[in-house]
This record gives C-alpha cells, structure tokens and sequence, in this order.
C-alpha cells in the first residue's frame, strides 16, 4: 500500500511534468503583409532571382543570378484579406505576372477582365517599414501565393523558370524582398 505522502509526492510531480509541456508548447509565429511603398523590389530566393529576358507579354519567367541592386519589380496591394498584390514589371507597367500554361509564371496585359491569374497573396516572416528608404532586405521568409489557385510561386527544380506548386516550406519558395528606391 502506498502512503499519502507518496501518492501527494506523485500527483506533484506529473503536475509539474503536464505544466512544462504545456509551456513548451511552441505558439504560431505571427506573418505580416509587406508593404513596399512604391519602391522598386528585387525578389529572391537563395541564389535566384526572378527575372525576364525581355518585358513583352507571353515571356516565361527567368531565374537569374541574385543581384539585389536594380529593381525590376513593382509589388502593389491590391486590398482585401490578407492583403492581394499585383506584381508588375518596372519597365513595362502594363505588364502583371500571371499564371500561365502548366503554373508556369508569365508576363500578360493587365487586364481587368481577369484579375484572379494576375492577383497574389503574400505573407512573409518579417516585414521592415521604410521600405523607400534604401536598398534593404524589405520583407523574407515570404510565401507568395497565387490567389486564384493557392499555389505558391517556386524555382523548378531541373529547370530555369518559375512556376506554381503546392507550398511547403522549401527554399525554392521562401522569397525575399529588397527594395531599391528610385
């Protein structure tokens, strides 16, 4: 027969075990929704950059080599929740990515007609404020999600464009921003 003073001894200490669990219990980080303010932005991935060999409508995005000084991006919310963004070539502001044949990311016309290819979500890890400060990392460890699908945007893996697949958390598609002022 146990003794009050151990079965009082027992129950303490599985207290205290079911309390430390409950304190090691990671809690969910919190994501943000950048907001670039009408600066330029590069985005990257690793090594990779998103790029195009030329700002017509149809051409397939490229990833290039990282070089995070020249803009060639402009990221605009768009409003809604979370926030929806359109993203549009610098040199062509009539040109938006979308999501091709085969999730495939390209260049179309803006077009009001289908904004749902064109529109995409992003949550990132961390967001700066300031973004038309200076050449700076802006927001990382961002997801960008395109709205219609809910697939993210990704380097694919034997090839040299970017695409849509579904999200996991790979480098492919954890995306940086730097933001490059005019």
């Amino acid at each position: 027969m146990l003794s009050a003073s151990t079965i009082l001894l027992s129950f303490g200490l599985l207290f205290r075990v079911f309390t430390n669990l409950a304190a090691a219990t990671p809690t969910p980080r919190a994501l943000c929704s950048p907001n670039f303010q009408g600066a330029g932005v590069s985005i990257i991935a690793g090594s990779v950059e998103w790029g195009v060999s030329a700002p017509v409508a149809g051409t397939v995005l490229d990833r290039t080599a990282k070089s995070n000084t020249t803009a060639e991006w402009h990221v605009e919310q768009t409003g809604g929740a979370p926030s929806t963004y359109l993203v549009s070539v610098i040199s062509n502001s009539d040109l938006a990515v979308g999501v091709g044949a085969n999730g495939v990311l390209t260049l179309e016309q803006k077009d009001s007609n289908k904004p749902a290819t064109q529109m995409w979500t992003i949550m990132c890890d961390s967001c700066s404020s300031g973004a038309s400060a200076g050449v700076q990392d802006s927001a990382s460890g961002c997801k960008i999600m395109a709205s219609s699908s809910g697939l993210c945007a990704a380097v694919e893996h034997a090839g040299t464009h970017l695409a849509t697949t579904e999200c996991a958390p790979v480098v492919a598609q954890t995306w940086d921003f730097w933001t490059v002022p005019a």
